[in-house]
């Protein structure tokens, strides 16, 4: 997929606290990061039960004070549909349909058209696999998710588009268009016409990796219409959406597809990420020899899109003599809106998440067990000659990883790393009392954060509040934390 958060020019990836899961306004945090104004009194909620009144014990008054920071609602706009479509492959039928028609941002789903034309190639031997393709420097500069591939490198071919559809590398997808087109842009054409020619009647390609681009917009059923053709025109090649790995340049690239491992029958096919376009999928399931194509588009998260996934599966329960044969749409104009996945312009109301007691003892514990001291009244200043300056001291180092750890990010700068750490400490009411570190990724020099020195009920609990805000947060072992080759470093 077009990886993490990507940044564009219209500023869609800048890493602000999502507005789902609404967070309280510490005034600190304003100037650091876009908070969003509180609705109007008559449209919050009667959060009175979750005040502190006196009487009540410290952690008592603590763990609801950060139980009312869950609590608390934003009143958002109107929330974009995720547009649907479950497609019965063998018979080329629409099982069910949800706004198949309404126009979407495909971010990584862009790649699913590279592959066609890749594979089109390959199959009519313009190029062959093992040929040596050299990287520009165009190629090069593409942002990530990326393979990091140097200019002037050459590489073969398949091995390129490997890393483009299993690890979804936007600078490989752009080799491979530039291998096959000379530039991205005569490339773009192609895709355009290939889509026209599919039937695709309300798609417009403006890149070869999906990156963010104001004038590209697909929709699940033209999705759809593609994967089908390529499982119906290239079946032996098709073959590569189901790999979960592949080597290239020197490296092992992970498929980004989170069905492996979570339903039962996953075939791969592609994912989708960016700010704009929200979390999608194309994925292919099979069971009992019978093969279904779920497209979903525009979630907030990727969570809430592995659960459209999950009960679109459950209910295509259509009989087939209702069907209709999936067909192209009727061409229509509109808008395309914009998900923010990354900045929350969302859109519902969001509902209090129920908290269970073992999450409430957790983050009990989390609490600290005495509430601050109140500071001493101010003396009244006398003038005083002013002292000479002294340099200030450098702040003691972190102490070094122990415990349980939660993991957080990565994120465009170490400042938000670090501030995102705090905020989530915040939420628990235990700001102070971890240390967090920032440390950058191996494979890209992200920063990321981890929270640590927690036991397994802690971070368990963290990560919990943390995931409710929409953010991406792991917890890790003391031996997985300690380990120098462990993924999460990488």
């Amino acid at each position: 997929m077009a990886g993490r958060a990507v940044s564009d020019k219209s500023g869609n990836n800048t890493h602000v606290i999502p507005r789902e899961g609404g967070l309280s306004r510490p005034a600190s945090f304003e100037t650091a990061y876009t908070l969003h104004q509180p609705p109007a009194p008559h449209l919050m909620p009667d959060l009175s039960p979750f005040r502190q009144t006196p009487g009540r014990c410290p952690e008592q008054g603590t763990l609801l004070k950060a139980l009312y920071s869950l609590a608390l609602l934003f009143c958002l706009n109107t929330p974009t549909q995720a547009a649907n479509i479950v497609v019965d492959v063998e018979r080329a039928e629409i099982i069910t349909a949800d706004a198949p028609d309404a126009l979407r941002r495909p971010a990584s789903l862009v790649k699913l058209m590279t592959a066609y034309l890749a594979f089109e190639t390959l199959e009519n031997g313009q190029i062959n696999g093992d040929d040596e393709i050299e990287i520009s420097a165009k190629a090069a500069r593409t942002p990530p998710v990326k393979l990091y591939l140097k200019a002037g490198r050459s590489l073969p071919f398949e091995e390129i588009l490997h890393a483009a559809i299993v690890g979804s590398k936007n600078d490989a997808a752009v080799a491979v268009a530039e291998a096959i087109a000379d530039t991205e842009q005569d490339f773009v054409t192609r895709m355009n016409a290939t889509a026209a020619n599919l039937g695709m009647t309300n798609t417009k390609y403006a890149s070869a990796s999906g990156l963010p681009r104001k004038n590209q917009y697909t929709t699940a059923r033209d999705t759809a219409i593609l994967a089908l053709a390529l499982l119906t025109d290239f079946p032996d090649r098709s073959a590569l959406f189901k790999q979960r790995s592949v080597t290239a340049a020197g490296k092992t690239v992970s498929t980004t597809n989170p069905l492996f491992g979570r339903v039962e029958g996953a075939q791969g096919m592609k994912t989708g990420f960016t700010c704009a376009a929200g979390y999608n999928i194309a994925g292919l399931i099979e069971r009992a020899g019978r093969r279904t194509l779920i497209v979903t588009l525009g979630h907030k998260t990727k969570f809430k899109r592995l659960a459209a996934v999950k009960s679109l599966l459950r209910n295509n329960t259509s009989a087939p003599e209702t069907r209709e044969k999936l067909t192209p749409g009727n061409p229509k104009d509109g808008a395309v809106p914009d998900i923010g996945a990354c900045t929350g312009d969302s859109v519902e109301v969001i509902a209090i998440k129920k908290i269970t007691p073992e999450e409430i003892r957790a983050i009990q514990r989390l609490a600290p067990s005495q509430p601050a001291k109140p500071r001493p009244p101010a003396r009244k200043a006398t003038r005083i000659a002013p002292p000479q300056p002294i340099l200030p001291k450098a702040p003691p180092p972190p102490p070094p990883l122990n415990g349980w750890a939660a993991f957080l990010g990565p994120f465009g700068t170490e400042t938000q790393a670090r501030g995102i750490a705090k905020i989530a400490l915040r939420l628990a009411s235990a700001e102070g009392r971890f240390p967090i570190s920032v440390i950058n990724r191996i494979s890209d020099d992200r920063p990321a954060s981890l929270i640590y020195g927690l036991d397994r009920a802690q971070a368990t609990a963290l990560c919990s509040l943390v995931k409710q805000k929409g953010r991406y947060c792991v917890t890790l072992a003391p031996a997985v934390l300690l380990n120098p080759k462990a993924r999460w470093r990488r």
